[in-house]
């Protein structure tokens, strides 16, 4: 019961910050993936029954949070507030398990370390973001996260569940436990790895296999597989990967402190034995969700957060109580700060609070363009072409029923397009690109096929297509455009 208790205690207080910090967002609607694919494919769950989805295209992550979100919507109905409420309840266990992964890796460290890291993490701005957000990482992480903790405490029973449920979310999880099972195989635990192993191995070839006798593909879209598994073979392509992980987890978001403390203390830590296959495990995620996924995106790293920081908090300890606390401080400081502060180059926009930046604006520039021209043609790109169809996303109450989607916003592709009277366009920024870094813009569209959308600046050269109302919040816009 007192254990119970303290849990209760902990969970009870990472809910309540998470609320408290969250609670002007919960309305908020459905943002880039959530509403082209987790959204959609939960809705076609409770709706239709359908395991495959219909609405948006099928992919080959498990079904894991389209159960949980259907299953959710039975009982309570369906609403974007429902939603965010249930993942920050995922959230708040996240770092819950992660507190108790930080305490049982730093017992006998000086001080309580165990904090540090949950300072760390509470005002780390991707994790705020995620927090509210429907979709498959968080979740991932909060399984392989207790998967690392159960494993460090011999709890074989609970290793075995909890890598059945992070692969149950999304498949590529499934290297942490196959890490830990040659571990395990080593060490002499065979039955123990055979099971932490075979048993996600079973139910991702069960999932794929369905998937594959439902759709044709083995991953359920040929154009999905060749982004996720054959585009990131391209040497530069995996080469700016593998050095935005490197650069998100030792250098953004002042985690140069922290990491150069680590580096610095390294031989005064003293880590102990069972942090080898953790860290092991850690190391190959990083580079699976390299290797496999198109966009590289920073929210795969979730899993290694709380090693991450667990690390930087023993090296924090190592410090004399001044320093320490600076070093906390300054680090805290600019996490927080993150969440406010676009970076000087391009980043993806669910890091921080520019994806609430750009919802805003769309759901402001959705609402004019149904009240205003619900009758005219209208011209957009996604995710703007969903918000306009679907209204369970949150953006309009009907469907705009005369849309026409295009792939990119190049100023070639507007001026080819047949404009006729009446015709509306919605322009928007669909990404951060910040001018300062032209080579890196460069890079990704020789390389990363980032196409090179018009911006305000290029309206000009749409001559058959007149400004007629704009929205900007911290440096995104939405432009309407129509023809006369």
């Amino acid at each position: 019961m007192p254990r119970f208790r303290s849990l209760a205690l902990i969970f009870g207080f990472f809910s309540f910050t998470l609320f408290l910090t969250h609670f002007k967002l919960l309305e908020l609607p459905a943002f880039w993936d959530e509403a082209g694919q987790f959204i959609p494919q939960s809705y076609d769950l409770y709706s239709r029954g359908l395991i495959i989805p219909q609405s948006t295209s099928p992919n080959s992550h498990p079904p894991g949070l389209p159960v949980i979100l259907a299953a959710l919507w039975q009982v309570a109905g369906f609403s974007m507030t429902i939603t965010r409420a249930a993942m920050l309840l995922l959230a708040a266990a996240y770092f819950t398990v992660s507190f108790l992964f930080s305490v049982q890796l730093l017992r006998g460290s000086h001080g309580a370390p165990a904090f540090l890291a949950s300072a760390l993490l509470l005002c780390n701005p991707l994790l705020y973001t995620q927090s509210m957000m429907a979709q498959l990482d968080l979740p991932t992480a909060l399984f392989s996260t207790l998967l690392l903790l159960a494993y460090t405490q011999q709890r074989e029973s609970l290793s075995i569940a909890a890598a059945v449920l992070s692969v149950a979310f999304k498949e590529t999880s499934i290297v942490i436990p196959m890490v830990l099972a040659i571990h395990a195989y080593r060490q002499g635990r065979i039955r123990f790895a055979m099971l932490l192993a075979g048993l996600p191995g079973l139910l991702l070839a069960n999932w794929f296999g369905f998937v594959a006798l439902r759709t044709g593909h083995l991953f359920g879209d040929s154009a999905y597989t060749q982004y996720n598994l054959f585009y990131p073979l391209h040497p530069v392509r995996l080469a700016y990967a593998l050095f935005r992980r490197l650069s998100y987890l030792a250098i953004e978001n002042f985690h140069f402190i922290p990491a150069a403390v680590l580096l610095v203390q390294w031989n005064k830590i003293g880590f102990a034995p069972a942090w080898r296959p953790l860290a092991a495990a850690i190391a190959a995620h990083t580079l699976a969700v390299s290797i496999a996924g198109g966009a590289v995106l920073e929210r795969y790293l979730l899993p290694a957060l709380p090693l991450l920081y667990t690390a930087f908090a023993a090296a924090l300890s190592t410090l004399r109580p001044r320093p320490r606390h600076i070093a906390l401080g300054v680090t805290c400081a600019g996490l927080f700060a993150m969440l406010f502060v676009n970076p000087p180059w391009p980043f993806p926009l669910e890091n921080n609070l520019a994806m609430v930046d750009l919802v805003e604006i769309q759901r402001n520039a959705a609402g004019f363009v149904e009240v205003r021209f619900g009758d005219h043609r209208v011209t957009t790109a996604w995710p703007m072409t969903d918000a306009l169809r679907k209204p369970v996303l949150g953006y309009v109450e009907k469907p705009i029923k005369n849309l026409r989607a295009i792939d990119d916003f190049s100023l070639v592709r507007l001026q080819s397009l047949d404009w006729q009277s009446g015709d509306v366009l919605i322009l928007y920024s669909r990404s951060w690109s910040p001018a300062v870094w032209p080579f890196i813009r460069d890079l990704q569209r020789r390389f990363l096929h980032a196409p090179e959308d018009a911006t305000q600046r290029d309206i000009p050269d749409l001559p058959k297509l007149k400004s007629f109302v704009g929205y900007t919040q911290r440096g995104l816009w939405v432009e309407i455009l129509v023809v006369p």
